[in-house]
């Protein structure tokens, strides 16, 4: 039942992510008619980011059994994007194995939240974070203010990359819209390198 009337997406693939199955709202999110225009496809074709979304979600979800949260976009039929969050399971004891995925359409939520704040409160930087940051005003100029915050955000934002992607510099990069010389230089700014992979 709630497969078949949920409001959240859901898809079943086989071990290398080809869609075996899906439910009704994986269809409309997809722009797809029926079953048979998705079954047999990697879900990779529907995520912006293709193979790096899906070794991402698999690797992590093989590795724990599950990957609660994922953040990405979901590319329709006629070239539509959404923003999505894709929660996956390893089906270790089914009998023909494979991966669940549950997709929830979080676009609604982006026009939510104003476009001058582009990070919620209590969100990545957190109520502590910013409290130090707000205690600085008065004791330096602004410009570095805003400098030290920056750096922080994109370390926090490079160190969850390589740990999402098990240390791949290739596909961190790809994720973070960098080039791999690019990593190469943030992560050996930051200290960074030891903890990073090949």
């Amino acid at each position: 039942m709630l497969y078949k009337n949920g409001a959240d997406a859901i898809v079943f693939t086989d071990n290398h992510g080809m869609i075996r199955s899906a439910n009704d709202a994986f269809l409309g999110l997809c722009d797809a008619a029926r079953l048979g225009d998705v079954r047999g496809k990697a879900l990779s074709e529907f995520l912006i980011r293709g193979s790096v979304d899906m070794k991402v979600l698999i690797e992590n979800a093989t590795r724990a059994g599950k990957m609660r949260v994922y953040s990405t976009r979901l590319e329709g039929k006629y070239g539509t994007q959404l923003s999505v969050e894709i929660s996956a399971t390893h089906m270790m004891g089914q009998s023909m194995g494979g991966f669940a995925f549950v997709i929830r359409d979080t676009s609604r939520m982006e026009v939510v939240r104003e476009p001058s704040s582009p990070l919620p409160a209590g969100g990545p930087v957190g109520d502590d974070a910013m409290r130090n940051v707000m205690d600085l005003v008065g004791s330096a100029p602004l410009k570095e203010i805003v400098a030290a915050t920056t750096d922080v955000v994109e370390k926090m934002c490079i160190e969850t990359a390589v740990e999402l992607t098990d240390n791949n510099r290739v596909a961190a990069a790809e994720m973070l819209g960098l080039s791999r010389q690019s990593l190469y230089v943030k992560l050996r700014k930051y200290g960074l390198l030891s903890k990073s992979g090949p």
